[in-house]
């Protein structure tokens, strides 16, 4: 494998796993690797799925705490 392509799936699974980390990741390779079109077209798709996963976290936080208010209301 091209070390291209590894650099890319480690900002992916970053981005899927730790999705800050992923966006500064994703940040840095896009401004520090800019002149490489490969890393750069990668780098804007890591930052994306960065911040869709910190929405679906942040969502899934919100109904979790509703869900435990109702829970503790009902008792």
């Amino acid at each position: 494998m091209d070390s291209r392509t590894i650099i890319a799936i480690i900002g992916y699974i970053l981005a899927i796993l730790f999705p800050l980390i992923g966006v500064i990741y994703g940040l840095i390779l896009y401004f520090v690797k800019g002149d490489d079109e490969y890393i750069k077209k990668h780098a804007k798709y890591i930052i994306i799925v960065g911040v869709i996963m910190m929405i679906i976290s942040i969502v899934l936080a919100m109904v979790m705490g509703i869900s435990l208010l109702a829970i503790g209301a009902s008792q």
